[in-house]
């Protein structure tokens, strides 16, 4: 089973309040479904190896504190943008109830951001990242939004033979996902052997898109989603993100997807196993 698609708003204009309020009708929350990365429950820890280079750049699964969410999976890529998807569960079969983007700086042992936003929350919020990192590879450092901070460490991502520095196979993205919205609304997703795919939910809302591996080389997806006419929350916004596949150590695989638009305002997770 697969997983999740919400949008959420950073700002409070008029205009985006609206297609809140069709969201939260859509997806059946609240203004704040889950609280951020602070809301809800869940454990987990993460160890391994799946390291990119001297940068921060690679893929980390592992644990929270602070917050009730308890497990994480961060992906830093050769740009420096990065990716921290949180939820319950184990960070190999993770269920995403929001993700952290933004780009940071990494060198000499040291990662930052301060441009972060936590979709986990409608609307997003600010968030500043610090962590230390090792080739080993081991991360531990803080998100701070406001006066709440938490902290996260972790590795590689236990319990999935996910490999970073392996090349992305839409070959073993293709085919039918049945997913479910951060808030529980049921979604199928449907993806051709050339990465193209729809989906549609309960509710109605459709959406097209489209995910190609990523022109570094690295084991993630590019993506592309268009959602559709309402009863979507956000109609015929485009967003762009990445996708990531890891295959659990024994059987099934799991697919972690973050977008968001080109203002930044509206973000779209899913997570799943099938």
């Amino acid at each position: 089973m697969t997983t999740i698609t919400r949008t959420t708003s950073r700002f409070g204009s008029l205009a985006l309040a609206a297609a809140l309020a069709a969201l939260a009708a859509c997806s059946g929350g609240t203004d704040l479904p889950n609280g951020g990365i602070s809301g809800g429950e869940g454990t987990g820890t993460g160890s391994g190896g799946n390291f990119g280079g001297t940068t921060a750049e690679g893929a980390y699964g592992g644990s929270l504190s602070g917050g009730s969410f308890g497990s994480f999976v961060l992906a830093v890529l050769e740009n420096g943008s990065f990716w921290q998807f949180y939820g319950r569960g184990t960070p190999a079969a993770l269920d995403v109830a929001g993700f952290v983007e933004g780009t940071g700086s990494s060198s000499a042992g040291a990662f930052q951001s301060a441009d972060g936003l936590d979709f986990g929350i409608v609307p997003a919020v600010s968030a500043t990242v610090t962590a230390t990192y090792t080739s080993a590879p081991t991360i531990t450092g803080s998100v701070a939004e406001g006066v709440q901070s938490l902290t996260f460490t972790g590795a590689g991502v236990s319990g999935s033979t996910y490999d970073y520095k392996s090349a992305a196979s839409l070959a073993a993205l293709a085919g039918e996902w049945n997913v479910n919205t951060m808030s529980g609304v049921a979604t199928t997703l449907t993806i051709a052997d050339d990465g193209t795919f729809t989906g549609t939910d309960t509710v109605g809302c459709t959406l097209t898109g489209a995910a190609t591996a990523r022109a570094s080389g690295k084991n993630v997806f590019d993506v592309r989603i268009v959602m559709g006419a309402a009863p979507c929350p956000a109609p015929a916004t485009t967003l762009s993100g990445i996708a990531l596949l890891m295959p659990l150590s024994g059987a099934g695989t799991t697919l972690l997807l973050g977008a968001v638009d080109s203002s930044r305002s509206i973000g779209l997770g899913a997570s799943g196993t099938r």
